[in-house]
């Protein structure tokens, strides 16, 4: 693959930055005539950012050894005005060209609901869709298990993915959903990244997310077809204390914290979410 990159048959690769700790990869670059270097989900090189991954920091020092600096651009769909500057700062972007396309999602409704029974509130959605795609996340595979089993046995047309299952089986699962097999997904958040499937009706958390970036970006798989969407998050002190566990073992303790913080106070809100989704991301909004 890289020896048909230098000679000019491929035109762009894509790689995850753990590839950048390649010795053998960092000589080829040193070879090839990079005129872009294009950093995607960017937002994981700040430690504010969602899903902070270390090997992005290899990013900096990777640019450093080329023999010239190429155009760097980023990218990314949930940062706020801090991990934008964390962005500029460690790319060590020079008087960047930015622009931001807006986080309003005019097609989507943002509810949240403390139900009894958590089961019962996804039937009623599931069937209110029931001609239509949806993705449910858990927070557990045995969440995942049990939520797609129980809907199997009720006769509705779902598939599960998560980390446990074979990678053949996820890419079955995912392929089947994507192409309109399956009308309902059950999953951890390891499903959706790159993913762009136009026609997802809804999204329903059944645990609560870490953060409002990843409830976010997870939400913001429904709709994209510009038809109206619903995005229902189930709110439980139980999901609370036990993000609050992974959050002070985490080796970002404070920040966790302070972003399971602002995700309860989301959940916890009497006024208009959308208003809370925007100002979060440094947005405003005229209208409720």
């Amino acid at each position: 693959t890289l020896n048909m990159v230098l000679n000019g048959i491929y035109k762009i690769i894509y790689i995850a930055p753990e590839r950048l700790e390649s010795a053998k990869f960092c000589e080829f670059s040193k070879q090839a005539d990079i005129s872009m270097v294009t950093v995607d989900e960017a937002h994981c090189i700040s430690q504010w950012g969602q899903d902070f991954r270390p090997s992005y920091m290899k990013i900096p020092e990777f640019l450093g050894k080329l023999p010239y600096r190429p155009i760097v651009s980023a990218f990314t769909a949930t940062a706020t005005a801090e991990v934008k500057a964390d962005i500029i700062k460690m790319l060590e972007l020079r008087d960047p060209f930015t622009i931001t396309t807006g986080f309003d999602r005019k097609n989507l409704y943002f509810g949240v609901s403390h139900p009894h029974d958590k089961y019962s509130e996804t039937v009623r959605i599931v069937e209110k869709y029931k001609d239509n795609c949806g993705i449910i996340y858990c927070s557990t595979r045995k969440n995942v298990e049990s939520v797609c089993e129980k809907l199997c046995a009720d006769g509705y047309n779902a598939s599960r993915y998560h980390a446990g299952l074979s990678d053949e089986e996820r890419r079955k699962n995912q392929d089947d959903f994507i192409f309109d097999r399956v009308q309902v997904m059950v999953a951890t958040n390891a499903f959706g990244m790159g993913i762009d499937k136009s026609n997802v009706s809804y999204v329903i958390h059944y645990n609560m997310p870490k953060s409002i970036e990843c409830y976010y970006q997870e939400i913001g798989r429904a709709g994209r077809d510009g038809m109206k969407g619903d995005t229902l998050l189930f709110y439980s002190l139980g999901d609370v204390v036990m993000l609050s566990k992974f959050a002070e073992e985490s080796g970002q303790k404070k920040i966790n914290l302070e972003k399971l913080r602002r995700m309860q106070q989301y959940a916890e809100s009497p006024i208009c979410r959308r208003r809370i989704l925007l100002s979060y991301f440094g947005e405003t909004v005229d209208h409720d």
